[in-house]
């Protein structure tokens, strides 16, 4: 997999097909970032140049909703039960040096229910026990299994890198704590798109930098730019 040389820091807004909710549309991690093919060339390059990755175009499970699909981090993507074997073989011809895992259980938006970065992983304690297995095995972290602020979809509650991160508004100040030791980052809570709460829906970000949705709002932006560290 060639890796791109051209890796600018910084934040900028967007819309992809239609809407902000950009965070929908993608799956990114240090290196690649899964998206729909529809995307427009400028577009791919902004992510391309923005997040200094390698783009990889694809549907999951024939959606171009991606990020309820999988979950990713510099050590592999772990994908839904839904997700088609060409698609699967798609992406391992284009990323093969790493990890690539599906997760068999009955719950298939798994994205929305796992969050990590490189160095550890929150699996939503709706899923069954040994799925925290799978997913270590894949994303090569350690993993504790819990909701946040009392909520089951952990993925989407959060956007966390390898530098900082971005949590739900209201989660509560203890758990906010326990969340910054243990993938050991500062967060700030926050909202996105002018005050939703479902973070995850409106960024896509790595250590690099983000794109984020086009209503956020001035104050959310400076939060969103502060809690990401770009």
């Amino acid at each position: 997999m060639s890796k791109t040389t051209t890796r600018p820091r910084g934040i900028y807004l967007e819309t992809f097909l239609g809407t902000a909710e950009i965070g929908l549309f993608a799956v990114p991690t240090e290196e690649v970032c899964l998206i729909p093919p529809q995307l427009k060339s400028r577009q791919m390059k902004l992510i391309t140049d923005v997040l200094g990755v390698e783009v990889i175009p694809t549907t999951l499970a024939g959606s171009i909703l991606l990020s309820p699909m999988a979950v990713g981090n510099s050590n592999g993507i772990l994908l839904s039960k839904m997700v088609l074997d060409e698609e699967v073989e798609a992406i391992k011809k284009k990323i093969r040096d790493l990890n690539i895992g599906i997760l068999d259980c009955k719950y298939t938006a798994i994205g929305n229910l796992i969050l990590a970065n490189d160095r550890m992983a929150l699996a939503s304690s709706v899923l069954p026990k040994n799925a925290s297995k799978d997913v270590g095995d894949v994303l090569g972290v350690e993993v504790l299994m819990g909701k946040l602020a009392d909520r089951s979809y952990v993925g989407s509650l959060a956007v966390i890198t390898n530098i900082g991160g971005v949590v739900y508004a209201e989660i509560p100040e203890e758990e906010e704590k326990w969340l910054s030791e243990i993938f050991k980052v500062d967060l700030i809570p926050a909202t996105v798109n002018n005050g939703v709460k479902f973070v995850r829906s409106g960024i896509i970000a790595n250590s690099k930098g983000a794109i984020i949705g086009s209503m956020t709002t001035g104050p959310e932006l400076m939060a969103i730019s502060r809690g990401l560290g770009v």
